[in-house]
Order: structure tokens, then sequence, then C-alpha cells
């Protein structure tokens, strides 16, 4: 940390297991090396043989591999507790990224991914030595799984993941109504339904952030600290929501999505055709295509679909976080009041 605040240090980062075996602990696994674990100790420092997902943006300086949180058994589960950091130039290290989706680098064609495509990748750890001064947590599996929560990082890391999905609904609000009033449709019931709902889900969200701050107090360590249950509930349902409102982008926009010309298409020999039968209702050509690519980009191409299967599985199964929580939200107090009601009860 005191190198990152001395000088400009760009991170990324790793926080997860590579997904092989959900039935089995990381240890139980038919190799113990798939997930990244320790393979010996040395006196220069712990060697580390795995993988690691999903580390996003490889082309930085340095790479911050996050503690597990899933760890079981303090035993059969201490090689994998851990939390260092080192350079993406150390020996053995290497990343496998996924496929670009930003196809041209071409802002006209693919608005959204020639601007915001931020690879994601698998790391690979080939025996890669980490020395003991990069090494912050080792071998302590009750510390892994409760060191988002003591310190207070989950809080401030979901508060700002809020921030992104206020941000998202904004544009996707503003997004779906230029669609509406470019092609005349905001007459008919069922639009004004949709816009409607992106624009509930927007204030919900914002609703959520304003509780959070307003409650917000010190922590054990006197850091400022949004309160929980709001952020826990937003982080809960914006993977329900965002799906949804892309989908109603998709359902505006309808075949005018389809077959949207190019910016080669736009120069090229039937540039007077386009320009002729490509207007709308409200827009020439020139102004009606970058706004229909532009849907497109969020919600039938590559990498508006990544976008999506991104915002349901940002913070894991939604089904397991509802599970959690179900288990860590109190409903006692309201139980309560519902048996206090039912004693007033008369035969």
């Amino acid at each position: 940390m005191k190198k990152c605040a001395k000088k400009t240090c760009v991170l990324t980062h790793t926080l997860i297991n590579p997904q092989i075996n959900r039935a089995v602990s990381m240890a139980q696994q038919k190799d113990p090396f798939l997930a990244a674990r320790v393979k010996e100790e040395t006196a220069a420092g712990l060697v580390i043989r795995g993988a690691r997902m999903l580390a996003t943006l490889p082309i930085s300086d340095e790479i911050m591999v996050f503690p597990s949180t899933l760890l079981r058994s303090p035993e059969e589960d201490a090689p994998y507790a851990f939390g260092f950091a080192i350079p993406n130039n150390t020996p053995g290290l290497s990343f496998q990224c996924r496929e670009t989706f930003d196809y041209t680098g071409n802002t006209y064609d693919h608005p959204l991914g020639a601007r915001y495509e931020e690879l994601d990748a698998v790391v690979f750890f080939d025996d890669v030595l980490v020395p003991w001064e990069r090494v912050f947590l080792y071998r302590d599996v009750q510390l892994c799984n409760q060191a988002y929560k003591a310190t207070g990082a989950v809080i401030h890391m979901a508060h700002q993941v809020l921030c992104k999905s206020i941000a998202k609904t904004e544009f996707l609000l503003g997004l779906a109504a230029l669609l509406v009033d470019s092609i005349g449709i905001e007459q008919f019931q069922h639009v004004q339904d949709k816009i409607t709902q992106i624009w509930i889900n927007l204030e919900t969200m914002k609703a959520f952030r304003f509780s959070a701050e307003q409650q917000a107090a010190p922590n054990a360590y006197g850091v400022m600290t949004p309160a929980w249950d709001p952020i826990d509930a937003a982080r809960n349902l914006y993977p329900h929501l965002y799906p949804k409102m892309v989908d109603i982008v998709r359902q505006l926009g309808a075949s005018g999505l389809v077959a949207m010309p190019t910016a080669a298409d736009v120069h090229g020999p039937l540039a007077e055709e386009i320009e002729r039968y490509y207007q709308s209702a409200r827009q020439e050509a020139a102004d009606r295509i970058p706004l229909f690519r532009l849907a497109w980009d969020t919600a039938l191409s590559a990498f508006g679909a990544r976008q999506t299967h991104y915002e349901y599985y940002f913070f894991g199964d939604p089904v397991r976080m509802s599970m959690a929580a179900f288990q860590n939200h109190d409903r006692t107090e309201y139980m309560e009041t519902v048996r206090a009601f039912l004693a007033n009860t008369q035969l």
C-alpha cells in the first residue's frame, strides 16, 4: 500500500478459485493444485502453484491475490489460505485472456466495446515464488474467511458497486427513452410501462444508497462506513433488475437493432440509400444509426451479453447470496409483531 501511495501503480486482482467441481472443496479436487495453493515454504518465501480467476485488466503493474472466503477446514484448506501482491512479470506467472469484444477499435460500430472493454483472465501460477515481505496473510483459515467483513472492505466495495449500478441504470433509462422518442412510440401503454420500470429501478437504487449513507457510522477502526442492510438489499436485487432492463432496450429497439449499417457502410457506395431508408420518425439516419448501434452494443452484442452475465453473477450466485441474506438478517422483530397481533385475536 505504501508503494501504491508513493507511485502510480495499476493493480489487477483475483478473488476466486477456478470453477471445477463445486461439490467438494479445493483440497478434495482430483488435483489439489487446480486451485492456487502453496506448494512449499522456502527461506525466500512461498511457492505457489495452480490457478485463480478473474484477473480483469491483466495489462497492469501488479496482481493483488485476495484471500479466499470459502475455506472450510483449518487443516485441509490451510495451503489455500493466503493473501499477497506481486509484479505481473514475476517468473512463472501468466495470464490466459478471453477473446476480446473490441473487434475493431471503431467507436461508431462498437460504441461501448471499443471504449470500455477490459479483458477477463485466468491467472496461472507455475511454481511462482512470493517473497515473504509480499505475503500479507498465510495459513489462517478463519482470518481469510472473515477478512472482508472484519475490515469493512465488503461494505465499501458494495457501496462502490451500488454507485455503479445507479450510473448504469441512469444510462439505460436515457437510452431507452431516446429509442422511444426516435421512433415515436411513446403513446403505447406497454412502452410507458417499460420506461417506468427502469425509472422505478433507478429511484430504488438511489434510495438504497441514500439510506446507507444516512445511517453511516465509524467502524471499529474509526473509518466512516455505510450501513450494511440497504447495501446488502441492493446487491441482492440488482442482479435480477439489470437483465430485465437490458431486455426492455432489446424489445423497444426490436427489428431496428438487427441490421444497422457500419461506419464503412455509411461512407460506402450505398450512402444515399442509407440516408433515405434509415431515418426514423424524429431522426435523420445520421443520428438514428449511432443511437441504435449503441442500443445493439448494450443489449445484443458480445460486449453487451458479457455485461448482462457480469451483472447477474457479480457478487456470486444470486441464489447463494439470497441464502446468505436469509441466514444473516434477523427477522425476529417482525415475527414478534405478528405474534403480538395474533395474541389479541379473539375467537
